[in-house]
C-alpha cells in the first residue's frame, strides 16, 4: 500500500536527493517506514506548533479547548493532552500507536473522533496527518514554544471613523471620543475642539494603530486613558504656556450707553466688542458682567460668581441628591421593618395562643396516662399468667388450638393496651414540647422585635438626619443663588476668536467665561509685580501683569503594553476605569471566547499592581469601581457580572441573569446598588446588600452598549443600538429618552452631576445635551478636512 506524504515532507526528502517515488511505489508500509526513518530528512524532529497544531486546531481543538472542553479533554498543548480527560491520558510519549488520540483519529476501539456530522465542521484526519501525529508522539510528543503572532498593521480606511468610546470629565468641561484610531478632546464650555491627541511615534497616523475601544478620564480630569489593541495610552493635560498679549481697544462709549439704557443698568469700567462685532461685554455696577447681542440690543448672558461658589454649588447639589437618596432608602427600611414587626406580632400572638392552649392541654393529656398505664399492667399480668399456666401443661395441651387462640387474644389486648399507653404518654410529651417550642418562639420573636426596635430607631434617625442635610443644602444653595455684592468689573476683553470673555475686577481678580455657554472656566487673582513697558514715543508705563491660561494641551505620558510589552495585554482593551481617588486604573479585555482578564495599574508611574487572569470565561467588556474604591465590578461576554475586592481580588458576588454579553456597569452613589446593561436589551438592577436581583428594566429594542449612574441619585444613563440615549431610574421609570438619533449609539457618558451628557456612534458625530432638559447643545463631527467642527443646533 503506497504511503501519501505531505508536501512539506516530500520537499525535505527531495532536497536530500532521496528517491521518494521509488520508495513509495512497491514497498510495504512497515518497510517504507524503516527506510524513511533512516533517511536524514525523516530523522528531523517534528515541531508541535509548526507540524501538528494546524490540523489539530481545525478538527480536534475546535471541540477540546479551554472554553469547550468536551469529555474534559483539552488538546491545546502537549501537556494538556498528557493530562487527559474522562477516558484518561490522550497521548503516551514514545508510543504513538497506543495513544488514545491516534486510536480515536483512526476510529478504532469504538472511538470516532471527530464524530460524523458534528456542528463544528471538523473532519476526520487524513492518513498523512495521522501518520505525522503518530510519528510526533513516537518522538516523545515534545512541546515547542509557540511563535508570537506578528500583527501586520494597516491604516484604517479613511471612511472608518465610528465612535466606539466616549468619556466626560466629572465637571463636564472636557469630552473625549475616539473616531477609528484617532482621538479627539472637546471643550464643552467653549464648544470647540480642544485637541486631537496623536502619538508622536505614529506621526499623523492617529493616537493608536488600531481602533479606540475604551476611554476614561481620571477623577481630577488631568489624565485621559485610551484603550486599543494590546495597549493603553495615558495622556496628561498640561496648562498652556504664556503667550504674548496686546492691549484691547475699548468699545464705543455711545454704543455702551445706548445698550445700558435699554437694559436699565449702569455700566462701569472698560467695555469690549467681540471680534465679529456682534456682541458687546461690559461690567455693571451690581458686580455682573453683561453680554449684549448687538443687533437686537438684548442681554444674552449675565455673568456672575466665582469658581469657588461654582464648586460649592456643585457640592451642595450632590449632597442634596445623595441625602435625598439616603432618606428614601431609610424610609424604605422603616417601612420594611414595620412590616416585619407586624408579621412578628402575628407570630407572637399565635405563639402565645399556643402556650395557653398547650398549658391547658397538658393536664388533660396527663389524666389519660394512669388509666392507660393500669390497663397495660392488667393486660400484661393476664398474659403472663396465661403463659405460665400454659407452660405447666403437658405438651399435648400446649398444642391445643383453643389454648393457643386464648394466648393470641391476650397478646393482642396487651399490644392494644401498650399502644394506648404509649399514645397517652406521647400526647403529654407532644403538648409539653409544643409549649416549650412556643415559649422559645416567643423569646426569639421578642429578641427580633428588640433588634428591630433598634434598627427602626436608627433608620428613622438616619432618615431625619438625611432630611435635615437636604434642607441645609437647599438653604445654602438658595443663598448662593442670590446676587452677591461682588467687586465691580473694571475692564473686559474678548479672545481673538470670540469664544472667551475675560473681566478684570476691582479686587484684582481676573475671570474668564465661555461665551457659548456662559460657563466660568478660569480664574486668577493676586499680583505678580510691576512690569515696565516702553512706548514708541519714548514714554514708559509701569503696569501690573496678571495672566490666565489659554488653551491647554494634551501630552502622551506613557503606554501600557503595546510593542514594548506585547504579552501584557491580550487582544483588545475593551474597558477602562479609574478608581475614585485616581490612584488606580483598571483595564478589561482578554482573548475572545477564551478568557477575560483584568489588570490594575498605578497611572502615576505605570506600575502593574495586580493581574486577575481569566476572571471571566470570555472577554471583559465593562468595568466600574464602587464609590469607596474597595470593589471593582466587571461584565463580560460570558453574560456574567462579578464584583471583586480590589485589595486581594476575592470575588464577592457573581450575578447571573443576562442572556447576552454585559456591555455596561455602574454603581449607585451609595454603593448599595449595581446596575448592568446587556446585549439582551435589558438593564438588571442588583441589590448588593442582599446579593440578589432587585429589578429588571426593559424597553430597548436592540442591544445596550453602555451604562452609567448619573449624580448621587438613582438615574441611569444608557446608550443602545435602537438609536436612543435613554435615562431611567433604577426602579424602571423613564426620565427622558433622546430618540430619533440617526444611527446606532455605541457609548454615552455624563458629568458627575448629570448636567452634561454626550454620546457617539456609527455616524462619527459626538452629540452634547443638557442633562436637565435634554436640549441638544452641540454636535461635533469629523469634517472631510480632518478637522472636527462643532455644529450648534
Amino acid at each position: 500500500m503506497p504511503l501519501r506524504l505531505p508536501a512539506s515532507a516530500k520537499e525535505r526528502l527531495k532536497s536530500r536527493a532521496v528517491p521518494v517515488r521509488s520508495l513509495c511505489l512497491t514497498m510495504h508500509r512497515s518497510a517504507l517506514f524503516t527506510l524513511l526513518l533512516t533517511a536524514p530528512a525523516a530523522a528531523a524532529e517534528l515541531e508541535y506548533y509548526r507540524d501538528i497544531f494546524p490540523f489539530l486546531k481545525a478538527n480536534c481543538i475546535v471541540c477540546h479547548n479551554k472554553t469547550t472542553t468536551k469529555a474534559d479533554l483539552n488538546m491545546e498543548t502537549p501537556e494538556l493532552m498528557r493530562q487527559g480527560g474522562e477516558a484518561g491520558t490522550a497521548l503516551i510519549p514514545g508510543k504513538g500507536a497506543d495513544s488514545l488520540v491516534v486510536i480515536a483519529a483512526r476510529h478504532l476501539q469504538d472511538y470516532e473522533m471527530p464524530p460524523a456530522n458534528n456542528k463544528s465542521g471538523a473532519v476526520k484526519l487524513t492518513d498523512e496527518e495521522i501518520a505525522l501525529l503518530e510519528r510526533w508522539i513516537d518522538q516523545g510528543a515534545k512541546a515547542t514554544k509557540r511563535e508570537e503572532r506578528v500583527v501586520a498593521w494597516q491604516a484604517p480606511a479613511p471612511g472608518v471613523q465610528p465612535i466606539y468610546a466616549v468619556a466626560l470629565t466629572r465637571d463636564g468641561r472636557y469630552a473625549a471620543c475616539g473616531r477609528g484610531n484617532r482621538l479627539f478632546v472637546y471643550d464643552l464650555a467653549t464648544q470647540e475642539l480642544a485637541a486631537e491627541l496623536m502619538d508622536p511615534a505614529l506621526g499623523a497616523g492617529g493616537a493608536h494603530r488600531a481602533l479606540v475601544q475604551a476611554l476614561a478620564f481620571s477623577p481630577d480630569g488631568a489624565q485621559l486613558a485610551s484603550g486599543s489593541f494590546r495597549e493603553v495610552k495615558l495622556w496628561r493635560l498640561e496648562p498652556a504656556a504664556a503667550t504674548a498679549a496686546k492691549a484691547v481697544a475699548p468699545a464705543d462709549p455711545d454704543l455702551v450707553r445706548k445698550l445700558a439704557a435699554a437694559a436699565k443698568v449702569t455700566t462701569v469700567g472698560q467695555a469690549a466688542l467681540s471680534p465679529d462685532g456682534k456682541q458687546l461685554a461690559s461690567g455693571c455696577s451690581d458686580g455682573a458682567v453683561r453680554l449684549w447681542d448687538r443687533p437686537t440690543g438684548k442681554v444674552a448672558l449675565e455673568l456672575r460668581g466665582t469658581l469657588a461658589t461654582q464648586r460649592r454649588s456643585a457640592e451642595l447639589q450632590w449632597t442634596r441628591e445623595a441625602q435625598g437618596l439616603e432618606e428614601t432608602f431609610q424610609k424604605t427600611e422603616v417601612t420594611r421593618i414595620e412590616a416585619q414587626d407586624k408579621a412578628l406580632d402575628e407570630l407572637l400572638k399565635k405563639a402565645r395562643e399556643a402556650i395557653t392552649a398547650m398549658t391547658k392541654a397538658v393536664p388533660e393529656k396527663q389524666k389519660a396516662v394512669p388509666p392507660a398505664t393500669a390497663k397495660l399492667e392488667e393486660a400484661s399480668k393476664a398474659l403472663a399468667e396465661a403463659e405460665a399456666k400454659l407452660a405447666a401443661e403437658p405438651p399435648a395441651a400446649r398444642a391445643d388450638p383453643a389454648r393457643l387462640k386464648e394466648i393470641k387474644d391476650l397478646e393482642d389486648k396487651r399490644l392494644t393496651a401498650q399502644t394506648n399507653a404509649d399514645s397517652a404518654r406521647a400526647a403529654v410529651e407532644a403538648a409539653e414540647s409544643n409549649r416549650r417550642d412556643a415559649e422559645e418562639e416567643v423569646q426569639r420573636i421578642t429578641r427580633a422585635k428588640t433588634d428591630n426596635a433598634k434598627r427602626l430607631a436608627a433608620a428613622r434617625g438616619a432618615a431625619e438626619a438625611a432630611k435635615k442635610a437636604q434642607d441645609a443644602a437647599a438653604t445654602y444653595l438658595a443663598a448662593l443663588a442670590k446676587p452677591a455684592s461682588d467687586p465691580v468689573p473694571t475692564a473686559n476683553a474678548f479672545s481673538p476668536d470670540g469664544r472667551r470673555l475675560a473681566a478684570l475686577f476691582a479686587d484684582g481678580t481676573l475671570r474668564v467665561w465661555a461665551t457659548a455657554t456662559g460657563r466660568l472656566i478660569e480664574e486668577a487673582s493676586g499680583e505678580t509685580g510691576l512690569e515696565l513697558q516702553a512706548a514708541a514715543d519714548g514714554a514708559f508705563l509701569a503696569v501690573r501683569r496678571l495672566q490666565t491660561g489659554g488653551r491647554p494641551r494634551w501630552r502622551l505620558e506613557r503606554t501600557l503594553g503595546g510593542e514594548a510589552a506585547p504579552e501584557l495585554l491580550v487582544d483588545r482593551v475593551n474597558a477602562l476605569a479609574f478608581s475614585p481617588d485616581g490612584r488606580m486604573l483598571a483595564t478589561g479585555g482578554g482573548e475572545l471566547s477564551r478568557g477575560g482578564d483584568l489588570h490594575l495599574f498605578a497611572p502615576a508611574d505605570g506600575r502593574l499592581l495586580q493581574t486577575w487572569k481569566d476572571r471571566h470565561d470570555d472577554t471583559v467588556l465593562s468595568l466600574a469601581f464602587s464609590p469607596d474604591g474597595r470593589q471593582l465590578a466587571s461584565g463580560a461576554a460570558d453574560k456574567m457580572a462579578k464584583v471583586s475586592v480590589v485589595a486581594d481580588g476575592k470575588i464577592l458576588r457573581v450575578f447571573e441573569g443576562h442572556t447576552h454579553y454585559v456591555a455596561g456597569l455602574g454603581f449607585r452613589a451609595d454603593g448599595r446598588v449595581l446596575a448592568s446593561a446587556g446585549a439582551d436589551g435589558v438593564v438588571l438592577v442588583w441589590d448588593l446588600l442582599a446579593g440578589e436581583r432587585k429589578k429588571k428594566i426593559e424597553g430597548w429594542t436592540k442591544e445596550l452598549t453602555s451604562l452609567q449612574f448619573l449624580g448621587a441619585g438613582n438615574r441611569i444613563l444608557t446608550s443602545a443600538g435602537d438609536n436612543r440615549v435613554r435615562i431611567v431610574t433604577d426602579e424602571g421609570a423613564e426620565v427622558r429618552a433622546l430618540a430619533g438619533l440617526p444611527d446606532f449609539q455605541q457609548a454615552a457618558a455624563g458629568s458627575a452631576d448629570g448636567a452634561w451628557l454626550v454620546a457617539g456612534g456609527e455616524d462619527s458625530r459626538l452629540r452634547v445635551w443638557s442633562g436637565s432638559d435634554g436640549k441638544e447643545l452641540a454636535v461635533f463631527e469629523a469634517a472631510s478636512a480632518d478637522k472636527a467642527s462643532a455644529r450648534r443646533p
